[in-house]
């Protein structure tokens, strides 16, 4: 077999054969639309806080990743009097897009967020369940997210650079 890339002139071919192999998951229409670009698989839907509209205080973008049923937290802050403040100030937004999620039958909110402060930062991962098992940190935003039902369910390693590691919470909203 030779290996070939997909284009805009071959993806056709291509959902033609997804939705004749696996017609429960994709019909022409699905298939061609996931492989030609984000819209029918990642949309990003946000919401800002503030004491006016003209006025934003704090905010949250979020990735839609329907075939997973799956909303994640892709980015988000908040103005604490010039400093900022991330997931634990924004727990009325956290919310709202869990609402959201809910009524468009979604079964997963994903957030992560990076190693600094955790026991794990800066040391080299071999045993990513190890890890997983043995993990602490004091950092109030962690500290939040198990408080308000998340889980770590992994790691990435190095994601932001050698050392620096992605840890990935996920929280069942159904």
């Amino acid at each position: 077999m030779d290996i070939y890339r997909m284009n805009s002139e071959n993806i056709p071919k291509i959902a033609s054969m997804m939705g004749t192999i696996k017609p429960e998951w994709w019909d022409y229409e699905g298939a061609f639309g996931q492989l030609s670009g984000t819209q029918n698989a990642i949309e990003t839907v946000g919401w800002y806080i503030g004491k006016d509209k003209e006025h934003p205080k704090g905010w949250i973008l979020c990735r839609e990743l329907s075939s997973y049923r799956t909303i994640e937290l892709e980015c988000c802050g908040y103005d604490d009097n010039g400093e900022f403040k991330a997931e634990h100030k924004l727990e009325p937004l956290i919310g709202e897009a869990e609402e959201y999620a809910r009524g468009k039958g979604y079964l997963t909110f994903r957030s992560s967020i990076s190693s600094i402060g955790f026991n794990i930062h800066e040391q080299e991962i071999t045993n990513i369940p190890e890890a997983i098992a043995n993990i602490s940190c004091d950092r109030i935003d962690f500290k939040w997210y198990l408080d308000y039902g998340f889980r770590v369910i992994g790691i990435q390693p190095n994601a932001y650079g050698k050392g620096v590691h992605l840890i990935i919470l996920a929280k069942d909203i159904s």
